[in-house]
């Protein structure tokens, strides 16, 4: 049987050389990762609560009384006709108010067409005091019947608060006879669009 020589003190002083780099590599390593994950390890945590608290979401509510006649005055050229109606802002929040036509009609035009005849009308829109206050001749928003549309933010309707509107229709002044004896019937929609504070 063979033995083997012990190693040398060489050997060994070249196996502690091949040691000692390893394990400080190894070392630097954990210090390394430790420092480099940063944050904190602290197990702190406190909370608190307040008191209860109600929120309610707000209505828009729009109440619009019926158009009163227009039609029981004929229209020769350059005469007009008025209405005129109420509009209340019963929900909880301010109303942006739009009115706007969104439909017409027109019966009885002989030969001519429907277009032809509301090119010969304009549509007046007036804020008013009362209903009796509602003539001829005021002021405020016009256009032709196809593109009547005040747009929003015509009015702003405070809550509880009720405005009331005078409309008046003329027909042309220059209108010409072919038109003679056409009916226009019209809805007018008024909408209410919650203020942005």
């Amino acid at each position: 049987m063979t033995r083997t020589a012990p190693p040398t003190g060489r050997h060994r002083a070249v196996r502690r050389r091949r040691l000692w780099p390893v394990g400080l590599a190894l070392g630097t390593a954990v210090l390394v990762a430790v420092v480099g994950s940063g944050g904190t390890y602290a197990l702190w945590d406190r909370s608190a609560s307040t008191r209860a608290s109600t929120v309610r979401s707000g209505t828009a509510t729009v109440v619009v009384s019926p158009l009163t006649a227009m039609y029981r005055t004929p229209l020769a050229p350059g005469d007009s006709t008025t209405g005129t109606f109420s509009v209340r802002n019963t929900g909880s929040v301010p109303l942006s108010i739009r009115l706007s036509l969104t439909g017409t009609k027109v019966a009885y035009a002989g030969d001519v067409p429907a277009a032809a005849v509301l090119d010969e009308l304009t549509l007046r829109l007036s804020a008013v005091g009362r209903a009796s206050d509602c003539r001829s001749g005021l002021g405020g928003y016009s256009a032709r019947p196809a593109a009547f549309d005040t747009g929003s933010g015509y009015y702003t309707l405070p809550v509880g608060v009720a405005g009331t509107a005078c409309l008046e229709m003329v027909l042309d002044a220059d209108a010409p006879q072919s038109v003679a004896g056409a009916v226009t019937d019209f809805t007018l929609t008024v909408t209410g669009t919650q203020v942005v504070r």
